[in-house]
Formats: C-alpha cells, sequence, structure tokens
C-alpha cells in the first residue's frame, strides 16, 4: 500500500499542510520541522524524485555576521529585526542552513576562519552598517565569498547590497522644497556610519538643483539612539534662539527623539517646523504627528542578500557587483506647507 502525506502527518505529529509544504519545498516552515518530515517520509518509503530529494535537504550553510562596532546604530530596532527575517526566510526557501553570529571590531580573523571550517560555511553575509572601510578589509582574505550588506566602499573590490541612501534623502528634501521650505536644516548623526554619509549628500543634491546650500548652523549632531536625540536635542534649544522651518532627519529614531524635545520646547510640528524621517519604522505611523519619511522594505533587503550570496557560492565566480534597493517617500502629517 502505498505511503500517503497523511501517514507522514501521522508519524511527524504535524499537520499534512505542513507535509505538504515541506514536500513541494515552500517557506515558512523551520528548519528542524522540515528535517523531521524529510527523514520520516525516506523512513516511510515516501516515493520522491532524485532531484526533489536532493533540493529537500540542505544544500549549504550560510552565516549573517552582525558586525558591532559600537552598537549605536545596529541594535534590536524594528529595522534590523525586519532585515534578519528576510534573511533567514530566504536562506530557508533555498534549502540553506543559516547561522547568526554576532562580532566585534576586536575580533579575530584567524578565529573567524577557524569557526568557518569548523562549522563548513559555505558564505557569509556581513551586516556592515557600522563598519569603516578598515574594518572591512581583513574580511576579504576569508576563503570563502562574502557578501557586505548595508554599506559600501567605493575604493574596496566586493560584493555589496546596499540601499539608495542619496535618493532618499534627496527625495526627502525635495518634499519639502516642493512645500515651499528654503530653509531645511539637517538632524545628523553624532555618530558617523558610510549611510548617513550618502544621505547628507543626497540632501546636498537636492539643495543645490534649487540653487541652495546647507546652513551649517541648523545642522544638528544627535545621537543615534531615542533618548540620545531627545536629550542632545534639548540642551541644544535651550541655547539656540532659531530654527529652520523644516528639517530631514538621518533616520526615524533620530527624528522621534528631536520631535519630543521640540514638543516639550512648545515648537509645534508641522506648523512651526516639518521634518522629513528615513526608514519607515513602525512607530512612524502612531507618532503625534504621524512621521513623513522614506519608506526601505527591510525584508526585501535581507531576501535580495540572500539570493545574491548563492549566486555567488554556486556559481564559484569571481565577479564584483553592487546591487541597490530602491526606496519610496511616504508621505504623512509631519510636513505641512510654509505660509
Amino acid at each position: 500500500m502505498a505511503v500517503t502525506i497523511n501517514d507522514i502527518a501521522q508519524k511527524a505529529n504535524v499537520s499534512t499542510a505542513t507535509v505538504s509544504m515541506v514536500l513541494n519545498d515552500k517557506p515558512g516552515i523551520s528548519q528542524s520541522t522540515r528535517e523531521r518530515v524529510v527523514k520520516i517520509a525516506e523512513e516511510l518509503g515516501y516515493s520522491l524524485s532524485p532531484l526533489k530529494r536532493a533540493n529537500l535537504k540542505n544544500k549549504g550553510k550560510l552565516q549573517l555576521t552582525i558586525y558591532k562596532k559600537h552598537s549605536k546604530v545596529v541594535s534590536d530596532t524594528p529595522f534590523f529585526q525586519a532585515l534578519i527575517e528576510g534573511i533567514e526566510s530566504k536562506a530557508r526557501h533555498n534549502s540553506y542552513q543559516l547561522i547568526i553570529k554576532s562580532i566585534s571590531d576586536r575580533s579575530d580573523m584567524e578565529l573567524i576562519q577557524k569557526e568557518i571550517n569548523e562549522n563548513a560555511i559555505d558564505g557569509m553575509l556581513l551586516l556592515g552598517t557600522e563598519m569603516e572601510e578598515q574594518d572591512f578589509k581583513p574580511f576579504l582574505s576569508l576563503d570563502i565569498p562574502v557578501l557586505l550588506v548595508d554599506s559600501f566602499f567605493i575604493n574596496v573590490n566586493a560584493n555589496y547590497v546596499v540601499i539608495d541612501n542619496i535618493s532618499g534623502l534627496y527625495k526627502a528634501t525635495k518634499v519639502l522644497l516642493r512645500n515651499g521650505h528654503k530653509e531645511i536644516g539637517y538632524l545628523k548623526s553624532s555618530v558617523p556610519i558610510q549611510n548617513f554619509k550618502e544621505r547628507y549628500e543626497g540632501y546636498c543634491k537636492a539643495l543645490a538643483e534649487e540653487g541652495l546650500v546647507p546652513n551649517s548652523e541648523f545642522v544638528i549632531p544627535l545621537l543615534p539612539t531615542m533618548d540620545g536625540a531627545y536629550l542632545d536635542m534639548i540642551n541644544i534649544l535651550s541655547y539656540k534662539k532659531s530654527l529652520p522651518t523644516a528639517f530631514v532627519a538621518d533616520n526615524d529614531i533620530i527624528a522621534l527623539g528631536a520631535m519630543k524635545a521640540l514638543k516639550e520646547n512648545n515648537i509645534k510640528i508641522p506648523d512651526d517646523v516639518s521634518i522629513v524621517g528615513f526608514d519607515d519604522m513602525p512607530f512612524c505611523t502612531i507618532t503625534d504627528p504621524n512621521l513623513t519619511t522614506i519608506n526601505v522594505d527591510k525584508n526585501a533587503l535581507g531576501r535580495l542578500a540572500v539570493e545574491n550570496l548563492i549566486q555567488l557560492i554556486e556559481s564559484r565566480k569571481r565577479i564584483f557587483y553592487k546591487t541597490t534597493l530602491g526606496v519610496t517617500l511616504v508621505e504623512r502629517e509631519s510636513v505641512t506647507p510654509i505660509k
């Protein structure tokens, strides 16, 4: 009598739908459940083509290495949670096991290579948000493909998947210009990273097209944490007597911290000051007012990174490329036309 999906489901103690998803290599099933179902199917003698049987088993291992230089930017935020979810789901969908590891700038490269060998890692996704160029270069000596996620260094031949930072802040600044604002300040992270440098470039480009230049008085450095940005802005407002009619910010966290400080000083948003953020974090729709921002599909960024790394692993070709994920403007209530 032929073995059925129901037989497998009963022995594995899962639903028939779960068995069907596993046998058809669909995402959404944990790796442990997937392996158990496949093992039971084989034990029961369920008929699978050689190709499908090969696809159901792990093709290899990927390592997501989260590099933390100071942990001021890379932390447990919705941005990085969604990014990692995208990486995990795409790796699972492509039958690759994912190992996640955090390291600091004090990590030993020889130890990293040793762990790669011991764990039989086929390729590395390196989250380089907090990296500087000199931090990244040692990873190029590893003997597996390495793809840098969320950062880019123009002097280094490597493979990158990044956000279109320049376009994002250009769009953010343009929406303020379209609403008649000419004095547009910048809520700038006091902790420099490559993404923020590119965003400032987009801001300058949008102003230049209107014959404007940044006013250094209104380029305000703030810590890139909620509390840090709030406290820094409170301090600045204690002595700064004039403000621009609008601000763009390096990210939503900085924007929200500054908004809290502005409101506590009886500065109304957007009536007195309009604000645009970057990232489109979930809290943007519950702030008062809702925050106009730049949407980044964090999950898609993770999936794109895995796709590109697998292509590097499976093609075995030494090529270099930079893949850029586009961004979109999301208009809400924190921007108003100049009066």
